[in-house]
């Protein structure tokens, strides 16, 4: 995960909510000029506010110049942001979802397995072999590709720049760094938690014993938020943390317990940060209603500043998705088949 380009406003208040075709979302995209699109099991749906503006089949991926590539099991199309107007497609397999580079290219994961760069009319630029299982991660204009135990980085047009290994297996997806390296979650002998690695391949541990995964971000202060390790409330049950820690230093700046495992997070370049927690859709069918478990109030988003928390949203229902900051601030939220959108 990264940070956004937008400034979170936190104010918690609800100022509209739209449905959408599918309760799961898999990725909540937001553009400067206030569109987002919202990727569920069904498809992308392109949202000007609360308005509906087209839908489409596949994964939305935002590009510049007011483009997105719409990508599925048999290729990819580009398509105009506002409108969904078609303005390219290109027939071919991908295993990944397709990822913008500065030189406008787009470089996805193909079989192989292969990395390949392609135009966005589908005119081959390059291709490198990697090997299996390898994710790819576009961050700064360099492609990362993460490994079992090692990560390799690659230049625009595909030369080979260097490959680190950390001590230890890689245990989730990369995170940009704003000096444009990445932040690597390892689980080995010597080290569980997170590396730093620079964008000249130089690895530094963060010197603390966190939980590596997926969620977690990097803020500019070069502080990280992420779930902390569950700990025993005063009845000896474990509950979910969320914890900010220095990634220079390791010390942890704020520990919060939460109600529910952590969802989503969410921090701009400046202001409050915001965390989603849920407990899984299965887990509300299951058990929400039972004598006892009443869950309402464990689908919530915290919101926290300097100094803790500074307020909380209960959603009533689970939180389907990640979370997006949108370009006037407010705070993207997917809850059971609706987008809800607070100031």
């Amino acid at each position: 995960m990264t940070t956004s380009p937008f400034s979170l406003s936190g104010t918690g208040q609800v100022r509209w909510r739209v449905p959408l075709p599918g309760r799961h979302v898999v990725g909540v995209s937001a553009a400067a000029d206030g569109m987002c699109f919202v990727t569920t099991e069904t498809g992308v749906v392109a949202l000007d506010g609360p308005e509906v503006r087209w839908t489409a089949d596949g994964v939305g991926v935002p590009l510049g110049g007011g483009l997105l590539v719409t990508a599925g099991a048999d290729g990819y199309e580009v398509r105009d942001q506002r409108t969904g107007a078609v303005t390219g497609a290109v027939r071919m397999t991908p295993r990944s979802a397709p990822m913008p580079l500065a030189d406008g290219s787009l470089v996805f994961l193909a079989a192989g397995p292969v990395l390949r760069a392609v135009t966005l009319t589908g005119e081959p630029r390059w291709e490198a072999e990697v090997p299996a299982p390898a994710w790819p991660f576009v961050w700064h204009d360099t492609l990362f590709v993460a490994e079992r135990a090692a990560v390799r980085a690659f230049d625009r047009d595909g030369a080979a720049l260097w490959r680190a290994e950390p001590e230890g297996d890689i245990a989730g997806t990369l995170a940009g760094l704003p000096d444009g390296g990445v932040l690597v979650p390892v689980h080995g002998e010597e080290h569980t938690g997170y590396v730093v690695l620079d964008p000249g391949g130089g690895l530094r541990p963060v010197p603390a014993h966190l939980p590596p995964g997926d969620l977690v971000v990097p803020l500019p202060t070069g502080r990280l938020v992420l779930p902390g390790w569950p700990e025993r409330d005063d009845v000896g049950e474990w509950r979910p943390t969320v914890s900010i820690v220095d990634g220079h230093t390791g010390a942890v700046v704020q520990h919060h317990r939460v109600p529910a495992d952590v969802r989503g997070i969410a921090a701009g370049p400046e202001g409050p940060v915001a965390v989603a927690c849920s407990p899984t859709w299965d887990r509300w069918t299951k058990y929400h209603g039972w004598p006892g478990f009443d869950l309402t109030e464990d689908c919530c988003v915290l919101f926290l500043d300097e100094d803790g928390p500074r307020g909380t949203w209960t959603a009533g229902r689970p939180i389907t998705g990640p979370l997006a900051i949108a370009a006037n601030g407010d705070l993207l939220v997917p809850v059971s088949g609706e987008l809800v959108s607070l100031g």
